[in-house]
């Protein structure tokens, strides 16, 4: 779909199949620019038709009124006073549907009797909520998908401010194509989605003179002494392979992101039930995410050094595998017992939270799906946040409730560590204990992030449903990292 500003509703040069109006129930149309005889002339209609604005119904009049519009579209938005987020996100879903069914191509939508004032967040959320209803996975589909190419024209009638309208377009487009490219990576199958591959995306998508692109390949893996890393990779043919993509703006502390890339999860010896076990393709969303992320900032003008860290491998089986029993020195030198050889995503991540205290970060966020016990607690609708900083935690639920990528935050609670203790090492990596399981695992990660200030994310039930992927946290995330954009200059103790 494609994307313009259109500031006049008469004298227009360009041709629409319609104009699409919001109107709410029992509410007169006065936000936009009309003048006596083009009021008459749609209320007259509405009165004929007996339409009251009522949620989720349209109303089509033939337009003879406008220049070069070929009908006259009228969503219904429901009361006035009850305009929300959630009910403005629905309106826009439905005006996505009623155009998907008709053969619109040039479609000029207004924006000004929307009753929210923020131009940006609306057109924002309306390509957002578009793009994500037009969007398909069909890479391994002999009859691919027809591409909806309809052009959307934001009417604003605001000649001045069309630069700026633009650039709230060009935004939004790269936010949407960063979870777009996320999305196509994770629900892209482990036959072909190995660590290999997904460091080749990298290379192709994520470009800025300010962007450096390396990696650790498994043989540097070895060489600084990530035991826990490489135990999970052990049982696969695939090497693991640590990317990193580093956005260096400044001289300022950055921002560390850190994705679990497990590209598949068979649970290692400790197998899962076969029952749904090709979802363990998305055990790479936190992984696939800060890909997403990392393509965002290096289209975006962020003045913050930020890091986006994607820790690659598998979990298979084999003769080489790493078994329930074994114990490992960590790149922290911290011993772990190994338990549960499904609980490999710890094992991943614990070394690399070792490893970026090299970074002298200001904040560490992982992103993981970490845990079956998170979808447990809470839903498929809700992240779990965990953190060792009450700054930090505060910052990511700010974001979370505008972007209504939403966080629920579960406590670092210190004496759930006494399950992880180990008879023969320093910890284990799995519980016996059969409740708490997203907080002990993140005890487990708090042992490695003493020395900076660390935030967990848990998108166990909220990186992919029933559809595929859902491109989450993403939002949330370039929320985040918006909101500390901009209070960058300000020094922070």
């Amino acid at each position: 779909m494609k994307y313009n500003i259109e500031n006049k509703i008469d004298n227009i040069n360009i041709k629409y199949d319609c104009l699409m109006m919001y109107l709410f129930k029992n509410k007169l149309i006065n936000n936009i620019k009309l003048n006596n005889k083009e009021k008459k002339y749609i209320y007259k209609k509405i009165k004929k038709n007996n339409f009251i604005g009522k949620l989720n119904t349209y109303l089509t009049i033939k337009n003879k009124i406008f220049n070069k519009i070929n009908y006259i579209i009228i969503i219904g938005c429901g009361k006035y006073k009850k305009i929300n987020t959630e009910k403005f996100i629905k309106i826009i879903k439905y005006s996505y549907i009623f155009l998907k069914k008709k053969k619109f191509k040039n479609i000029l939508l207004t924006l000004n009797n929307l009753n929210i004032k923020n131009n940006y967040w609306k057109i924002f959320n309306i390509i957002k909520n578009f793009e994500k209803l037009n969007y398909k996975f069909d890479k391994f589909k002999t009859k691919k998908n027809i591409k909806d190419n309809k052009t959307i024209n934001f009417l604003v009638q605001k000649k001045n401010k069309n630069n700026k309208y633009k650039l709230y377009i060009k935004n939004s487009l790269i936010i949407s194509k960063g979870i777009k490219i996320s999305k196509n990576l994770s629900n892209t199958p482990a036959n072909v989605c190995n660590s290999n591959y997904i460091y080749k995306k990298v290379k192709k998508y994520i470009k800025n003179k300010n962007i450096k692109i390396s990696y650790i390949n498994k043989k540097k893996i070895k060489k600084l002494k990530m035991n826990s890393y490489l135990s999970v990779n052990k049982g696969s043919k695939n090497k693991p392979i640590i990317i990193l993509i580093k956005y260096k703006i400044n001289k300022s502390k950055p921002i560390i992101l850190i994705g679990k890339g497990i590209t598949f999860d068979s649970g290692g010896i400790s197998i899962k039930p076969s029952k749904n076990m090709w979802e363990m393709k998305y055990d790479m969303s936190g992984a696939s995410s800060i890909y997403g992320i990392m393509y965002i900032v290096s289209k975006l003008k962020f003045n913050i050094n930020i890091t986006g860290i994607l820790a690659c491998a598998e979990n298979m089986i084999d003769k080489n595998s790493t078994r329930p029993g074994d114990i490992i020195k960590t790149y922290s030198k911290k011993t772990v017992e190994i338990i549960n050889t499904d609980a490999e995503g710890r094992l991943l991540l614990c070394d690399i939270l070792s490893y970026v205290n090299i970074f002298n970060p200001k904040y560490v966020i992982d992103i993981s799906t970490l845990t079956g016990s998170c979808i447990i607690a809470l839903g498929n609708k809700i992240s779990g946040l965990i953190s060792n900083n009450k700054k930090l935690s505060k910052y990511l639920l700010k974001a979370s409730k505008q972007s209504k990528d939403y966080l629920w935050e579960l406590p670092l609670f210190k004496k759930y560590k006494k399950y992880l203790k180990s008879n023969f090492a320093d910890i284990k990596n799995c519980s016996d204990y059969p409740y708490a399981g997203t907080i002990i695992s993140a005890c487990f990660l708090s042992y490695f992030t003493k020395k900076y200030k660390w935030a967990h994310i848990d998108i166990a039930g909220t990186s992919y449903n029933e559809k595929g992927s859902t491109g989450r946290p993403i939002n949330l995330i370039i929320q985040f990292l918006i909101n500390y954009n901009i209070k960058n200059n300000i020094n922070e103790k």
